[in-house]
């Protein structure tokens, strides 16, 4: 970065400014999570953490700028089905999102 001027490094896009980027949204049913973790361990943006203690644990989502890419995987790994996708992720600036059509659940096999 050190061969571009201040005004194009004030342009750069980055993933921690809302400005640049809608990350995606998750939603968990309580009443279905079971606590395993599995979808925290699955999550490559770390998104989801397990809180509670013995069958009161439960799937949230980080609460302070959860990286979610809206990319399914832990919907796609939950066995409850407890987990669902409901905003995707989309970048603005340089970055265009090309239209991806309705969001969908994960495919299973």
């Amino acid at each position: 970065m050190g061969n571009i001027s201040i005004g194009e490094r004030l342009r750069i896009p980055t993933y921690d400014n809302e400005a640049h980027i809608t990350l995606g949204n998750i939603v968990v049913d309580e009443e279905k999570c079971n606590g395993c973790g599995t979808c925290a361990v699955v999550c490559p943006g770390k998104a989801i953490y397990i809180e509670g203690i013995g069958k009161n644990k439960k799937a949230k989502m980080e609460p302070v700028f959860p990286q979610c890419m809206a990319c399914n995987d832990c919907a796609a790994i939950c066995e409850k089905d407890a987990i669902r996708t409901t905003q995707g992720c989309e970048f603005t600036m340089y970055y265009k999102t090309i239209d991806r059509g309705e969001l969908l659940g994960p495919r299973t096999f």
